[in-house]
């Protein structure tokens, strides 16, 4: 199904995955020429039995100027993220407290390739508007890029886009009135949540969409969550890269729970 979003991005006309340019050579050139990234986690069905919460793995394609799902078996990743964690912290704490740190690599699948950047996030003993999480994008040879800034909202959902002096270049904002926060239910569109893109003046220039991994999926609590993250027009590949970071920050802030958080919430 392709998805015509409630904002149209202005000056920007309808690309396919097949004519997008793939001819970028290493680093951030790959995310540059994207208009719009589909971000696949990789499902464990282990962990819906009950076993040991694993280490996160998402894989990042191309996709067209509205973010439409690709075509997964004729189409390779451009990144393969995986997280470092240790697993006391992965089963013991909630997904917005534990430390990790995610390496975003160029996708090969014949051999192990060097990181393009690297999300890192201290642990934090969050309450209401106190420690605050953080999570410092870097690339390759430790260049800061960004931060992302988990900021305390009474009722909206979202993180602060920072640039490398930590002036606030986007917020990412959705409502808490969307089903993914209310009720976990199988159907699809109980499963789409939207987060609006502002710039720093407050004006909205894009979307970033939560979607639903399968009814099956989300029947036997599999964690696999995908995004459809749209990049602004005029964004930088740098901002294109803290975006990315910010799908993946609100990831684990909001949809992310260990074996106790599900444990409690099916009693």
């Amino acid at each position: 199904m392709q998805y015509q979003p409630a904002y149209q991005q202005p000056q920007q006309q309808y690309i396919n995955p097949g004519q997008i340019d793939t001819s970028f050579n290493s680093g951030l050139d790959a995310i540059s020429r994207c208009p719009s990234v589909f971000i696949k986690q990789r499902p464990d069905y282990l962990e819906s039995l009950g076993f040991c919460e694993k280490k996160n793995v998402y894989y990042v394609y191309q996709s067209d100027t509205m973010g439409n799902k690709p075509d997964f078996k004729h189409q390779a990743p451009i990144f393969k993220c995986k997280e470092e964690s240790s697993c006391w912290q992965r089963n013991c704490l909630p997904g917005a407290c534990r430390a990790f740190d995610l390496k975003v690599k160029q996708y090969d699948q014949k051999q192990d390739t060097n990181t393009v950047f690297k999300l890192s996030r201290e642990f934090k003993c969050t309450f209401l508007c106190l420690a605050r999480p953080m999570m410092e994008v870097q690339l390759q040879n430790g260049g800061k890029i960004g931060y992302i800034c988990y900021p305390f909202m009474c009722c909206d959902k979202g993180v602060e886009i920072r640039d490398e002096n930590n002036s606030l270049i986007y917020s990412v904002k959705g409502s808490c009135c969307q089903w993914p926060f209310l009720v976990q239910l199988p159907c699809e569109a109980c499963q789409r949540a939207r987060f609006d893109i502002l710039d720093s003046q407050g004006q909205k220039v894009s979307e970033l969409w939560k979607e639903s991994a399968g009814f099956c999926n989300a029947l036997c609590n599999v964690d696999a969550t995908n995004f459809r993250l749209m990049f602004p027009v005029q964004s930088t590949s740098r901002q294109k890269a803290l975006l990315l970071a910010a799908a993946l920050f609100i990831d684990f802030n909001y949809f992310e729970e260990s074996p106790q958080d599900q444990n409690q919430n099916s009693m």
